[in-house]
């Protein structure tokens, strides 16, 4: 007698049942979706942005952490993993991004999570408040850092203060304690930190503004 050809060729679990077919697929189907969510976004996307980029040079932008840090990189990696442990697929990450006055893109948002982007200190700690984790859960590697004070302790920041200070005719001491003063007043606030580059970028800015030192 021949019995049915598929009895004796489907796989099957331990438990004799065959194989979910769903279970087997769920890995891929995050793929899929973020592949069709982002060739419907460029069938949609006409004209010029609506908004002028941020200049790397704006000490206001650099100040309120709106300017990608070098030294802050994000592990694509870890906020792939973060969002999946928050329930949440790109487009719902991306909408809620949205809705915090971002304009992110689902193609840059599926960027981020294949490789280790810098991104704006501020959009770091916005994609950390989304997931319920901390900036550093997202970071390739979390440099201790002391704060402002160690960055204005750098040898370069330092050399860089000297040389204002003498050609302004004043102690190096003054400019520290004024541009410190400064970045307090203006909220520079932001749980990745800072970094030298980014603080250099805003003291040269400081040095641009005429009577700086003479603002209250």
């Amino acid at each position: 007698m021949t019995g049915n050809p598929d009895d004796g060729s489907r796989q099957r679990t331990d438990d004799g049942q065959a194989p979910d077919m769903h279970d087997a697929m769920d890995p891929w189907l995050d793929a899929v979706n973020v592949a069709a969510e982002l060739a419907a976004e460029e069938q949609d996307r006409s004209g010029p942005p609506t908004r002028e980029p941020v200049r790397h040079d704006d000490p206001v932008a650099l100040m309120l952490g709106l300017v990608p840090d070098p030294g802050v990189l994000v592990d694509g990696r870890k906020l792939a993993a973060a969002r999946k442990r928050s329930r949440l697929d790109l487009r719902q990450l991306v909408t809620r991004l949205n809705a915090r006055g971002w304009e992110v893109t689902m193609q840059e948002a599926f960027k981020w999570e294949l490789g280790r982007p810098a991104l704006a200190p501020a959009l770091i700690t916005a994609i950390a408040e989304e997931l319920s984790v901390g900036d550093d859960a997202l970071l390739t590697a979390v440099q201790p850092t002391g704060g402002m004070d160690d960055l204005f302790d750098d040898q370069r920041i330092q050399a860089f203060l000297s040389d204002w200070a003498a050609e302004a005719g004043v102690q190096p001491a003054v400019l520290r304690q004024r541009a410190s003063s400064t970045l307090a007043d203006a909220a520079h606030r932001n749980r990745t930190g800072g970094s030298v580059e980014a603080l250099l970028g805003v003291l040269r800015q400081f040095r641009s503004i005429p009577g700086f030192l003479d603002r209250s």
